[in-house]
């Protein structure tokens, strides 16, 4: 998967085998992850001040006033976070691709898009991710390219 984003994204990686979620990240009434426990932990990982640091991990994450998420990005800290735990199946890496996409693009500004097959699409379910394209859509791609 890391020669994939490394392509998507041109740019290079660097797989931090040692990375331990933090046991106290773990939310026992929900039984789920707090990511801002996971995001402190990736911060850890330095880098040079262009660096963006991407965590993807396999356990449940969630938002204040939301069930679950697929992932966050802190665009200051320039760290994404995705979980790969409610995405299971034979779509599997794509859909982590489509949400790792997601994810970069608030790294770099972008908010959600209202276009329901635009990447920065917000995904309330598996089945909007799957439906989904991996790019942006020309809004989008403008606002970035501005």
């Amino acid at each position: 998967m890391a020669q994939s984003l490394e392509y998507c994204l041109n740019s290079t990686s660097r797989r931090a085998d040692d990375f331990e979620i933090p046991d106290e990240a773990y939310n026992s009434l929900r039984k789920q992850y707090n990511p801002e426990c996971i995001v402190k932990e990736i911060a850890k990982f330095k880098g040079s001040l262009e660096d963006f640091r991407l965590g993807v991990i396999d356990v449940d994450i969630y938002a204040h006033g939301l069930n679950f998420i697929f992932g966050l990005a802190h665009p200051l800290r320039r760290i994404a976070l995705i979980s790969a735990y409610r995405l299971s199946g034979p779509q599997l890496l794509e859909r982590i691709a489509k949400e790792v996409v997601h994810e970069t693009g608030h790294l770099f500004g972008l908010s959600h898009c209202a276009d329901s097959l635009c990447v920065m699409y917000f995904s309330n379910t598996v089945a909007d991710t799957d439906n989904k394209s991996k790019n942006l859509c020309r809004q989008c791609r403008r606002k970035i390219e501005a």
